[in-house]
């Protein structure tokens, strides 16, 4: 079955799919192809998402990062990363000066202060919890990295 990013788009953006289809279970299947294809085929800059795959209860993301960006902060989500290519420095926890809203539950800000840095590059799988401050603070070549989106329990 050949991968259609567009399809795949508009179940990203339209959430949880309805609770007859949920109902069953359903398998996705993405080739390494299909995921290299995606993720290099996703409009240029410095950074680029694309919808791999979504569901209640996740959404998985094909990331290409080619330059520093914002710290973040996902207060109702937790970040699953693995790492496909390139090298860089992630820096989680500290605070982060100057946090503005961009969304719900989400903040964003030009960096961290403290935290605590580590080399990331090929095969490294992350969690990040919610409500914890990350940043990619250093890019050495190009980073490429699924990340699986999971909502966090409410408190």
């Amino acid at each position: 079955m050949p991968f259609d990013a567009a399809l795949l788009a508009g179940l990203f953006l339209l959430g949880a799919p309805d609770p007859a289809a949920a109902a069953a279970p359903t398998v996705t299947y993405l080739s390494a192809s299909e995921v290299a294809k995606a993720i290099r085929e996703a409009p240029a800059g410095p950074l680029a998402a694309v919808p791999l795959a979504a569901a209640a209860e996740y959404h998985v993301l094909g990331i290409r990062r080619g330059a520093v960006g914002e710290a973040e902060i996902h207060e109702r989500e937790i970040d699953l990363w693995y790492v496909l290519s390139g090298r860089g420095s992630l820096v989680t926890g500290g605070t982060m000066p100057g946090a503005k809203s961009t969304g719900p539950g989400e903040l964003r800000s030009p960096g961290i202060q403290g935290g605590a840095a580590r080399e990331i590059g090929p095969g490294d799988v992350v969690t990040i919890a919610a409500g914890v401050p990350h940043w990619l603070s250093r890019i050495d070549t190009e980073v490429q990295y699924l990340v699986v989106k999971i909502p966090a329990a409410k408190p």
